[in-house]
This record gives structure tokens, sequence and C-alpha cells, in this order.
């Protein structure tokens, strides 16, 4: 109890300490969109992961702009509570992002990648105004000859290195993006975005045949430094994280956040829906002693012992999954990618979300029984119609 309450308490400190990204109900949204000053909203559902993985950036934009907030209003509205806003605003998915200006209810939509830098540059490219754009702190780990051999040949780290040139364009082009992608993956111990100056590092550059700017390769954990394997995918953000997720074993999504997958374990999401239908009671021992003896050798993994403590759970109450699912789902609401604990929780709700599942497909067969055994009794015992 006293942990939930921490951690909501946590959350409410970092939602104060913020710049405010001011929350529409419909009624202010109707007064505020096409008023005096333009209006940035974000169009979003409380459910959706792109959503919750945009606050942290989206809050910086309100930040960039908390110098003349009076001239612009950085903004948001639940558009799945609000569903008469779909239609008059073309909303497809979410989030969608548009700028409102003065006197039009016509939006302009948001269509670039979702960084800060793109954020700025598109509000201020519209309005005149000039965001300020606060530094950050950089992930990206500098290499050179002194520590490049020491981090690249540690067994344990997968490391992405980026060979560059101060002077070239290009470069300067992807450091943003690759900036974005070391932050995505700050919580990963063993993955480490690095980079290092070709121009200072010559001993470096000729090893590694360096010809052009910029080069990245990829030195996969196990493999020490010897044979990287040269990077060729594109330079957004998200194909860096789908290359990078793929090599690493990770589940980084833009943002920083947690995709859907982390945590899980498919063989055991097996076990569990086969647990959780099955109404034998040998067969339901069977699969519970089975789903022990499977995870033992990885009972030190935290994850592995979620799923065992769901799986008792469900054996005792199968109504706990339902409600652990809606705890959970409540406290991670609280949560971005940025917090300390979004990580455990969000894993845990994938967990919860293949019980979850599995309990509902239950319930549902179980109505469906229901309904056919009654069908069946009033065809053997009709009763008197009028």
């Amino acid at each position: 109890m006293f942990k939930n309450i921490l951690l909501v308490l946590l959350a409410l400190l970092v939602c104060f300490t913020s710049a405010e990204v001011v929350e529409l109900d419909i009624e202010k949204f109707n007064e505020l969109v096409g008023g005096d000053v333009p209006i940035l909203v974000e169009f979003y559902a409380p459910w959706c992961g792109h959503c919750k993985n945009l606050k942290p950036t989206y809050d910086l934009v309100a930040e960039a702009y908390e110098h003349v907030k009076e001239k612009v209003i950085i903004a948001k509205i639940d558009a799945d509570k609000y569903k008469e806003l779909r239609k008059p605003h073309n909303l497809k998915s979410y989030p969608t992002i548009k700028l409102f200006m003065p006197q039009s209810k016509e939006g302009i939509e948001f269509e670039k990648e979702r960084s800060i830098e793109e954020f700025v540059q598109f509000v201020d490219e519209n309005t005149g105004l000039i965001g300020k754009l606060k530094p950050m702190r950089s992930y990206v780990v500098e290499l050179d000859d002194s520590n490049f051999d020491d981090v690249v040949g540690d067994p344990k780290n997968h490391v992405m290195v980026l060979f560059y040139a101060p002077w070239c364009g290009h470069c300067k082009k992807l450091q943003p993006v690759y900036e974005r992608v070391a932050r995505d993956f700050r919580k990963e111990k063993n993955v480490i975005i690095a980079r290092v100056d070709a121009t200072a590092s010559e001993d470096l550059a000729t090893r590694y045949k360096i010809g052009s700017f910029p080069t990245i390769y990829f030195f996969e954990a196990n493999k020490r430094n010897q044979n990287p394997e040269p990077y060729d995918d594109g330079r957004e953000e998200y194909v860096f994280l789908r290359y990078l997720n793929d090599k690493c074993g990770t589940f980084r999504t833009t943002g920083g956040g947690l995709n859907n997958r982390a945590g899980r374990d498919v063989d055991l999401d097996k076990l569990v829906n086969k647990f959780i239908l099955s109404t034998h009671p040998v067969q339901r021992a069977d699969l519970l002693n089975y789903f022990k003896i499977f995870t033992a050798e990885r009972k030190n993994d935290r994850y592995i012992s979620f799923y065992n403590k769901m799986i008792q759970k469900a054996d005792e109450d199968r109504d706990f999954i339902l409600k652990e699912y809606a705890r959970v789902d409540r406290i991670l609401g609280t949560l971005n990618p940025e917090d300390q604990f979004y990580d455990d929780f969000k894993t845990r709700l994938n967990i919860l979300e293949v019980f979850r599942g599995a309990v509902n497909e239950a319930i549902e067969l179980e109505k469906e029984e229901a309904e056919a055994q009654a069908a069946a009794n009033t065809s053997k015992h009709p009763g008197n119609e009028l």
C-alpha cells in the first residue's frame, strides 16, 4: 500500500513541476480553437501507447513556449471521450496533432517526426514565434583511442558506434536523431549508443576503414570488436529502434517506452491459456506442475516469478486477474517512460494482458455454454405460450 501511494505522489510531483500542457474539455476546445491565440492540440486516447510515449516530448514543447505562453497554447484533448471531434477534424489515428491559427477552425496537421526539434520548428514557422529548446542531457557515449577497446571490447555490451566528422553536414543532420535513439535506450545497461570523432581518432578510423561520413557500425555482445556489422538501414528514429531491438533482444519504442512484448514468454503464454481455459481438475493440476518445472531454471528472473505468482492467483481466484490488471493499468497511466517505475509496471501489464485475455475468453465460453444449456432445457420443457 505504501509503495503504491509513493508511486502516485511521484507521478503527481512530475506533473506539477513540468510546464503546463493544457487539458481541454469539449467546451474549452470550442472556446479556444479559432480564438485570438494559436493553439497546438494533441488529439489523444488514454489507452493509446503512442500517446503515452509522446508525453515526455510534448511536455518539452510546452516548456519551449513557456516564455510566450500568452501567445500560443500547447494543449491536448481526449478524442476518445469526445467522439464528436473525430469527423470534423478527420481523426483517423492517435495521436493526431494539429495547429489551429487565430480565427481558424481548420487545423494544420503536424506530419513530421515527433521530436521536440520538429515540433518547435513546426510551431515557429507557422506562428512566427521562437521556441526555446532547453539543452538536454546526452546519453551518447563519446569514444576515442583511450576508451574504445574497453567499451566495445566488453563482451556484455551491444554497442552501436557512429564515426563522424565535425564539419560533415550529414552528421549534423543525424545528430538529434542519434541523441534520441541513445535516450530511448538509456535504461538498457548493456546497449550503448556511442560515437567517435574520426578526425581526432585517426587510428580508429584507419582500423575500421572509415571512408565517408557518417559511418555506423554495430558491435554485437560476445563477439568482441571483431567484424562489426555495418548499419545500412534508414536514419529515422523508429528504424534505428527496430534494428537495435532485433539485434539486442530489447523492446524499446520511440520516447524510451516499452512495446507490448516486453517481459512476455511465448511458451508460458501458451501454458497460461491452456490452464485458464481448462475445466478438468486433473489437467489443471498437471499444467500447474508443468508450469513450475518449466520455470524452475529461471526462478531468478523477476518476470518469470511474476508469471508464477499470477498463475497461482488465477488458480485461487480468477477474478483477481481482472482486478490486478485494472490496478496496474491505473498506476501505469500516471507514469511516463521517463519515470523510474515505468518499465516494471509496463512489463507487468503486458504479462497480465495474457492472463486477462484468457480469463475473458473463459468467461465468454461459460456464458455461451450456459445459454446453450438454457436453450436446450427450454426445448425439452417448453412453457405455455401466449
